[in-house]
């Protein structure tokens, strides 16, 4: 059984597990809950992003500009793939 190591990744599957039950966060706000820095979670990002799992926008608010993280269907059918074969595994 062969595991996605773009979402299996212990701080890219925090991420990816976030974003499968929010559907989207700003990305302050997933900097904050995963305490990493923001050059180590623009760099999983970037990668999440790069596969077509996550997409980033900017969004305009009352405050500023917010860049909103968002997972993709596909993200979302890839995650659910991944969270299966890892319950198959932990049983």
């Amino acid at each position: 059984m062969n595991l996605d190591d773009d979402i299996v990744n212990a701080k890219r599957l925090v991420i990816m597990s976030l974003l499968f039950l929010l559907r989207e966060v700003r990305e302050s706000d997933l900097r904050r809950i995963t305490d990493l820095s923001w050059g180590c979670l623009s760099t999983h990002l970037a990668r999440l992003e790069k596969k077509g799992y996550i997409e980033r926008k900017r969004k305009l608010t009352a405050k500023g500009f917010h860049t909103v993280i968002r997972i993709t269907e596909k993200g979302y059918k890839k995650y659910y793939q991944e969270a299966e074969k890892l319950r198959k595994l932990l049983r």
